[in-house]
């Protein structure tokens, strides 16, 4: 599909307009000069959580951990209160992981080359770009959710439908600080999951407008289940990075049931701090089943602080439990 450049300039001097008015400058990540450091913090805590609730971690975090080389020098019993509640742990483990990383392997600076960022745990090709752009100033697209809708609808006609990323690299005029910017800004403000556009100075000229999404694939409507899932007793799949896994038999691999009282993640994490001593991340329940005719929610949880006493088994074995007890067993509902 050919793009015309005269459609690339006008897109880009609508969307500049936009940022010059609109732009969300008051955001603490977004003053003049950033630090590679603070770059990444953002960009980590941001990832699938929402600003709004970022922007207070984020303060007490650079705080506390102004440098790369005081964070490599906390503990997780340190690091932790100044990061539970964003959630994903794993996230916040890497974090730490990263920082000594960077200071062990590249004297506290994180490197200026996309290749060596992604070798960084917990940093991806969007991270590493994001890094590149806003601290460093190199010419880098971060294609995050907000730039394949912008671009994607203003274009393509979906979000869905960029196909060639390398291609974008050079056609704004734009330095890609301000364009990164300027993108995320407006795919959070009006080109959102469902998009404003009557609001929108683009749609004169957008192909999704004019088509009116119908290249973008409709959502399922999932149907609300009509059983009473509060009655349902909990499986708590305990583990420790999803390589190994507690159990709650000493000889062979079972996850812990709780009664049904216990069955929301609040009373998940109330049941093992005070039966264990114990506290969790608890996630969303990721399956619903009938089990010997008994409502079973089935959740994975990891342990934030304590001392676990259990038994410790391989993924093997939770996939051996999974085939042959649940799938025997049980239905979905």
């Amino acid at each position: 599909m050919k793009i015309r450049k005269e459609k690339i300039v006008w897109f880009e001097e609508r969307l500049a307009d936009f940022f010059q008015k609109a732009g969300r400058e008051h955001l603490p990540w977004r003053k003049k000069r950033m630090t590679a450091y603070e770059v990444w913090v953002s960009e980590i805590m941001l990832q699938q959580t929402q600003v709004v609730r970022v922007i207070g971690y984020y303060m007490k975090f650079l705080k506390k951990f102004p440098t790369v080389e005081a964070l490599a020098r906390a503990t997780w019993e340190e690091f932790l209160p100044y990061y539970e509640g964003l959630g994903y742990y794993n996230r916040g483990r890497n974090m730490l992981k990263a920082a000594r990383m960077v200071v062990d392997g590249y004297d506290g600076k994180f490197p200026r080359d996309r290749k060596l960022l992604e070798k960084i745990p917990g940093i991806g090709p969007y991270t590493a770009a994001a890094i590149m752009s806003f601290a460093y100033g190199d010419n880098h697209l971060a294609w995050d959710t907000n730039l394949y809708r912008v671009i994607g609808r203003f274009f393509y006609g979906g979000k869905q439908l960029v196909a060639d990323e390398a291609f974008w690299e050079d056609k704004f005029a734009m330095p890609k600080k301000e364009m990164n910017a300027a993108l995320m800004d407006f795919g959070s403000g009006l080109c959102v999951s469902r998009p404003k556009c009557e609001a929108c100075s683009l749609k004169t000229r957008c192909r999704y407008y004019k088509e009116q999404g119908v290249q973008e694939a409709k959502k399922k409507i999932q149907k609300k289940s009509q059983r009473d899932w509060s009655e349902a007793a909990v499986s708590v799949f305990l583990h420790e990075n999803h390589k190994k896994y507690f159990s709650a038999n000493e000889k062979t691999y079972e996850p812990f049931i709780l009664p049904k009282g216990y069955n929301t993640r609040a009373g998940i994490k109330k049941y093992f701090l005070e039966k264990y001593g114990l506290t969790l991340a608890v996630r969303p329940p990721h399956e619903k089943k009938i089990v010997h005719g008994q409502l079973m929610i089935f959740v994975n949880a990891q342990i934030l602080l304590g001392n676990p006493v259990f038994s410790l088994f391989p993924k093997s074995a939770v996939e051996r439990y999974n085939r042959i007890i649940l799938e025997a067993e049980g239905r979905k509902s």
